[in-house]
């Protein structure tokens, strides 16, 4: 917002992420392992059986839901109320982390979170030609970084055992974008008409942006 890469309305989406992620990790506090450590009597606040949660939930185990997330879920009926992931496990499902994964690259093993940069990251299959032409443009016309891999078993960034497909389910014609901290904005399964019109609408939505 401060460069005029995105609206100031970008600003409003802080609460509607943090809010319910803060207001979660403050609960699952009162439990776990950490709790352990203090010395309180048995008249300390506590957390209801039902709602504690392994500590994979408060680091990586959640969702974003606010306008700098393309999704086709619903909105959650109650704002305040933390979504969850189904599992101790990351799938690349919008408004979460993006999973980890080893990849190879020019023969060596890296992370999938190594791919990672200051700006978008934009992930597709080995199919993915189209979309990196379109991240080029739309990267060029809006101001935006956007950083196109492609993953597979034959492709630059190669899935050595298929856990990357096995994992985000992404075909090889599909995409999946990343914000600059590493939560997946939006993601498709097939490849539109024009990748090009459709990721610049996605990256203006994203920065709220007309």
């Amino acid at each position: 917002m401060l460069h005029g890469t995105a609206d100031p309305r970008l600003l409003e989406t802080y609460h509607a992420e943090r809010h319910p992620v803060g207001r979660f990790a403050a609960r699952q506090s009162l439990t776990g392992p950490t709790a352990s450590f203090l010395s309180l009597d048995d008249s300390r606040p506590a957390l209801p059986a039902e709602e504690e949660r392994p500590l994979f939930y408060s680091i990586v185990g959640y969702k974003y839901r606010s306008t700098a997330v393309v999704t086709e879920e619903p909105a959650p009926a109650d704002p305040d109320a933390v979504q969850l992931v189904d599992g101790e496990e990351l799938y690349g499902e919008p408004g979460t982390r993006v999973p980890h994964v080893w990849v190879q690259r020019d023969g060596a093993s890296i992370s999938t979170l190594d791919l990672l940069g200051t700006g978008f990251t934009l992930f597709t299959g080995s199919a993915g030609a189209p979309w990196g032409s379109a991240a080029q443009s739309v990267s060029t016309s809006l101001g935006v970084p956007i950083t196109p891999y492609s993953i597979g078993p034959d492709t630059n960034i190669r899935d050595i055992d298929g856990r990357w497909a096995q994992l985000t389910g992404l075909s090889a014609d599909a995409a999946l974008l990343v914000r600059p901290d590493d939560l997946v904005a939006w993601r498709t399964d097939a490849l539109p008409e024009s990748p090009e019109e459709q990721l610049q609408q996605v990256i203006c939505q994203l920065l709220s942006r007309h």
